[in-house]
């Protein structure tokens, strides 16, 4: 018995120290939570369902971050600040991503030191994309910094509330779960450092897609497909799609009749099918049929749990909201100091703001007999994305000339 109590003393003292030097070692690279608290609670901003996190680079000035599931290696979108974030041990990198673009020469800066509130990382590698690449900082219509995913997710637990705009970080050892009958909890698979579910697709043809999904949290869309055996529906659309690392992303948009993860089921599904020119950088066999993004997550709180390899659902308020997508046919993006001019950037074909002759590159003066100055992007996008049958009514500038004109929403798809 004694033999047996000191066994069971020593592998408790193994144990503690095992636990003790993981910790010590993620101080020396890796995140950490300050103070060896085991959560800590973030506020950000969600905008179009996607997350942008307060960032410090070598102790610069506070920045935003999209938090991306989807990205291996933290990136910096924004090379102009690197005189201000002293950035060392530069070498060459290739880049590959989605869009309509080419394989990119970038550099990769080690021995990085990123902090957000109540975390710190060192020892950080950070990808820096060469100028006037990739900027999402007019989409968002305020600046953003680059992208961060598995430097935290691989690190913490992290449960995302979108709908009161923050994250907690916890202590991976310590974290037990999320209990309660509201709690789905289900397997992920974490390959190459990004989370995938199984979930199923019945699609518009009446079949059923049952496989791996990415969960794509930078995506603001619903669901997007990779495989191009899967045809769009005949109800479909063409549309700008987002914008990737290597350039804008094009396709279709069309609705799926349901899809489901674990007990959840969501019907009429707007669905994105990426154009081929969009996915030349992606591998021929994919192994995944396409992308669970954000404006499907942001209909839960979610737990990100890679160290226990789960991930834990509960319903919001937002659950059976309707599916929507961009009906005004308008893209645009922010400019100018504080990003609160906004620059046409893509009209949709065949789109009523197209036969109401909206071009690239008109700069909007209002909307509704509202002027667009001093609008958020979000709150802009309000005003153009309206109910079926509803009219449009827009001013713009082009060249030296402003021009009246409206137009009807049509719901197409």
């Amino acid at each position: 018995m004694k033999v047996s109590i000191e066994i069971k003393l020593i592998l408790a003292a193994f144990l503690l120290w095992a636990l003790a030097f993981n910790q010590l070692m993620a101080k020396t690279s890796g995140f950490f939570l300050e103070g060896d608290v085991k959560r800590v609670r973030i506020t950000v901003d969600v905008q179009n369902n996607v997350i942008l996190l307060p960032v410090r680079v070598n102790n610069s000035f506070e920045m935003n971050f999209i938090l991306d599931t989807g990205v291996k290696t933290t990136i910096l979108t924004e090379p102009s600040i690197m005189p201000f974030i002293r950035l060392d041990s530069l070498s060459d990198i290739k880049v590959k991503g989605l869009g309509r673009g080419e394989e990119i020469n970038a550099k990769l800066a080690r021995d990085v030191k990123i902090s957000i509130p109540g975390a710190e990382g060192r020892g950080i590698n950070m990808v820096v994309m060469p100028e006037d690449i990739i900027s999402y900082s007019g989409m968002f219509g305020k600046p953003v910094y680059g992208i961060i995913g598995y430097d935290l997710f691989g690190q913490f637990a992290i449960e995302i509330n979108y709908q009161q705009e923050y994250i907690t970080l916890h202590n991976p050892f310590f974290f037990k779960g999320k209990k309660g009958k509201n709690w789905e909890c289900l397997p992920l698979d974490i390959k190459n450092s990004k989370p995938y579910i199984h979930a199923s697709l019945n699609d518009h043809r009446g079949e059923s897609i049952e496989d791996a999904w990415l969960i794509d949290t930078g995506a603001s869309s619903a669901l997007s497909l990779f495989k191009d055996e899967l045809p769009v529906p005949q109800n479909s659309i063409t549309a700008f799609l987002g914008k990737g690392l290597t350039g804008e992303v094009h396709g279709h948009l069309g609705r799926n009749p349901s899809f489901s993860i674990g007990q959840f089921k969501f019907e009429e599904i707007i669905t994105g099918y990426p154009d081929k020119a969009s996915l030349a950088m992606f591998p021929e066999d994919l192994e995944w049929y396409g992308n669970i993004g954000s404006d499907v997550l942001s209909r839960f709180r979610v737990v990100f749990d890679y160290f226990h390899k789960k991930i834990y659902l509960k319903k919001n308020s937002d659950y059976k909201k309707p599916f929507d997508y961009n009906n005004s046919g308008l893209e645009v993006i922010g400019v100018g100091s504080d990003f609160d001019e906004f620059l046409v950037t893509y009209v949709r074909p065949n789109s009523p703001a197209a036969d109401a002759g909206i071009k690239i590159n008109d700069l909007l003066v209002s909307v509704n007999g509202s002027t667009v100055k001093g609008m958020t992007i979000e709150e802009l996008y309000g005003s153009l994305i309206r109910k079926n049958g509803k009219a449009v009514r827009l001013k713009v500038r082009r060249l030296d000339e402003v021009i009246k004109t409206k137009f009807l929403i049509e719901q197409e798809i």
